[in-house]
Formats: C-alpha cells, structure tokens, sequence
C-alpha cells in the first residue's frame, strides 16, 4: 500500500504480524506507527538565531547611534558663547566733496561685540541635550526589548504552524486509512459499514483540507511577518526547529526559566517596573523639562554685551596729524517690563514637568497591571499543561492502545480505533498550543522584568 512508502518504521511493524496476523488486524497496528513524527529537511533557524538577526539588523538601532551622537554634539555646542560680531563703517563722510581727509570728524570705524549668555542658560542647555543623549540609550533598550519579543511571538507563530501541519499530517493519515478500510468493508459486504460511514469520512477529510489551507496561511505570514526584521524575505528551505527553546527567552538568567520565574514571583511589579526602559524613558523626560524650566528661569535675567571699536582719521588736508578714537561699551537688556510673559513661561514649563512625572507613575501602573495580568495567564497554563502531561496524555494512549486490543479480540470495530488515535492527535494538538500560549506569556514577562533588573542592578 502507498502509505508504506510514507512512513517507513510502518513497514517494520507490519512484517513482524505479517505471517501469523491477517490484514484486518494489522491495519490498527499500521495507525498507531503512522504518528510516529517525520523530521525535516534543510535548515533550521532557532528562535535564538532568529533574535539576533534581528537585533543585527535593526535600522533603527543604527539610527540611534547617530541620534545619540548628534546630542552629544548639541551639548557640546551649547557651552560655547555666541559668535563675535565685527563691524566696519565709514563715519561722517561729507557730501560735498566725499573726501576722507576734508573734515575732522571723517573716520574709518572697525569694531568688535561680544554678547554674553543669559545667566547660566548656556549650562542648564547643555544638560538638557545631555539627558536627551541618554533618552536614545534607553531607547535602544527599549527597542531590542521589543524586538525580542515581537521577534519571538512571531517565531512561535511559525513554530506553531509548522508543528500543526504535521499534526494534521497525522490526522489525515489516520483519516485516509480509515476510507480506504470502509471502501473495502463495504464494497465486500462486510460488518454494517453504510454508503453514510463513507461519506462522514469524506466530510472529515475535505474538512482536513480547510484546516491544512490555514495552517499553510499561517506559517506563510509568520515567515514573511518574521522577513521583515532581516530586510529580506527567508529561504524557501528555511526550517522552524523541532522544539522549543525556552532557555533562549530568558538569556540574562543564562537558560534558567525557574530562576527567572523565582525571581519574579518574589519581585513587587510596582517597584521593580520602575526601572523599565519605558518607564526611564518618562523620568528622562521629566528631566527635560526640568532643564527647560531652569532655561525659563534664566530668561528673567538680564543678557550683557560688550563692544569695543576703533575709529582710524586721516591727516588733514595740511598735513596735521589726526589723533584716532577708541571707544568702549557696554548693553543689557531688560527683561523687567515683560514679567508676565516670563511668569507665563515659567508656569507652562513647570505644568510640563509635572505633567511628565504623572506620565511617569501611569506608565509604571500601566506595566505592573500587564505582569499581573500575565502570571495569572502563566500560572493557569501551566496548570494545563501539567494535566495535559499527568492525565491526558496517558488517557488518551491507554484508550487507544485498548481500542486496539479490543479489535485484535474482535469486540470493536476498526472506527472507534481511528476516533481513539484522532483524539490523541486532539490532546495533541491542545498541549501544542499551551506550550506555543507559555512560551509567548514568557516572552512577555521577559520583555517587562529583564531589562528592569539590568536597569536596577546598575542602579544599586
């Protein structure tokens, strides 16, 4: 039979009962190898593979070296004074003749101003550009925080995909060799097997189809959604790995998912958050806006210019020697008269700071309430899935195996030994699906807590 080719090991168990079994009992045997997984072929991207790439990849890490750069740049600037101006005038030429030497008070000007910053407003910029310049450090924590997540969630969609394909592999196996036994039973009269038994199992594999259309859809948008963090799309051979690596969503703890987990079973979410990137990102700002507050302060001060000119006569018309002027000078303004605009300058910049610090504890609220939310999650899957691997699983065997010892003795037919290995390929595909539901809950409570504890072990 065609199958035979198709799973290999089947060929092995079918010879053992070939000589003393008939076919009718062979076949159940024939089930029962079918679900023994086929391996892949071509190579395989590991979800630690994956994340790298991406993190390599990444235009907008690139782009925030050159930002961080440019800040720096911006404070650096902001120390320095303003230019110096040079100005040049002919003074006092006379009309009547335009001659340089006519009249005494003809003369060449050259002068030179400097002016002054306001206060310290040049210092309290240079800060502000400072903490702007480790807002896009913190940036980048945040946005490789991000890509290990999203690249991971979109991994195990892959993963999921991949695996549910060759769970209704299994299926469809089980489904074939179950029209083919009714085809048989009833094109030769055999048992009560009806034209109906027929077209159930019909239904069941056009249905098989649908399932396979999705799962096709599925893996192929997980591939080109997991294409974009490289700027190309995957090879058509790439393969997902056969498991997987839980180890990899929380690298900071070395592979350790217990120790993780310890850690942030102990941890009190509304503390240690406030050390997330995202979180830090709204003290920075608030930080900002406390130097734009001093820069508002600073404007109430008087801004001071110096000048200093010299002014170059020609001898007079007989001869006599000119002297040259050299003046000196000194300008301020006054910023006194506009005291209300500056109190409303003041006033909006300190709204804007403590406007910031609000956004601050929100944001922290915002993720604690997320970790909560998602150790709920975890810990009601893992429930699940122990009860999946303790009972399930083993229930779902045992009645299997004793479908099939019930029809090697002849007191149940061969339907109830499909359906029994249809349900075990059900469990299956459950348990699947609760592994693929931890490991993206992982992923998100590692996306909160690991760079929080980088963040707060520099701190202390």
């Amino acid at each position: 039979m065609c199958y035979f080719t198709v799973f290999p090991k089947v060929n092995e168990c079918v010879e053992i009962y070939r000589q003393s079994r008939p076919m009718f009992i062979v076949l159940p045997l024939l089930l029962l190898c079918s679900l023994i997984p086929l391996k892949g072929h071509g190579q395989a991207l590991s979800l630690e593979h994956a994340v790298q790439l991406a993190i390599q990849h990444d235009p907008q890490l690139k782009g925030n070296a050159y930002r961080e750069q440019g800040f720096k740049a911006q404070s650096d600037a902001a120390a320095y004074w303003e230019n110096p101006q040079i100005s040049a005038s002919l003074q006092n030429l006379p009309t009547d003749g335009f001659a340089v030497n006519q009249e005494p008070m003809t003369q060449f000007k050259v002068g030179l101003k400097q002016q002054l910053p306001r206060g310290d407003e040049n210092y309290y910029t240079q800060q502000k550009y400072k903490v702007m310049g480790e807002g896009v450090l913190i940036e980048d924590q945040v946005r490789e925080a991000w890509l290990k997540k999203e690249v991971t969630l979109t991994w195990l969609n892959w993963f999921y995909a991949t695996r549910r394909i060759a769970l209704l592999d299994k299926e469809k196996a089980l489904l074939t060799q179950l029209l083919d036994f009714t085809n048989s039973s009833y094109s030769q009269g055999v048992g009560s097997t009806s034209q109906q038994d027929i077209l159930k199992v019909r239904l069941a594999l056009l249905s098989l189809e649908d399932k396979y259309v999705q799962a096709y859809q599925q893996n192929n948008e997980a591939k080109a959604a997991l294409s974009k963090w490289y700027g190309a799309p995957l090879e058509a051979s790439l393969s997902v790995t056969s498991s997987i690596d839980f180890a990899a969503i929380v690298q900071n703890y070395k592979g350790d998912v217990s120790a993780f987990l310890n850690d942030i079973d102990t941890d009190e979410p509304f503390t240690v958050l406030q050390h997330h990137p995202e979180a830090i990102l709204f003290q920075l700002q608030s930080k900002v806006e406390a130097q734009n507050l001093n820069i508002a302060r600073e404007q109430t001060k008087s801004k001071w210019a110096f000048e200093a000119s010299y002014g170059y006569r020609q001898d007079d018309e007989n001869g006599m020697s000119r002297a040259d002027f050299v003046s000196l000078g000194v300008q301020v303004d006054l910023p006194f008269f506009n005291q209300s605009r500056q109190d409303a300058s003041i006033s909006a910049a300190a709204f804007k700071m403590s406007a910031s610090e609000t956004d601050f504890r929100l944001k922290v609220n915002d993720l604690a309430s997320k970790a909560d939310v998602l150790m709920t999650r975890l810990s009601g899957l893992s429930e699940r899935k122990a009860l999946y691997e303790a009972v399930l699983i083993d229930e779902t065997k045992q009645l299997s195996k004793a479908e099939l010892t019930a029809y090697t003795n002849d007191t149940a037919d061969i339907t109830d030994v499909v359906n029994a290995n249809l349900m075990l390929v059900k469990v299956q595909d459950d348990l699947l699906k609760i592994d693929v539901k931890r490991a993206k809950t992982l992923a998100e409570l590692a996306y909160l807590y690991l760079p929080s504890h980088i963040n707060l072990s520099r701190t202390e």
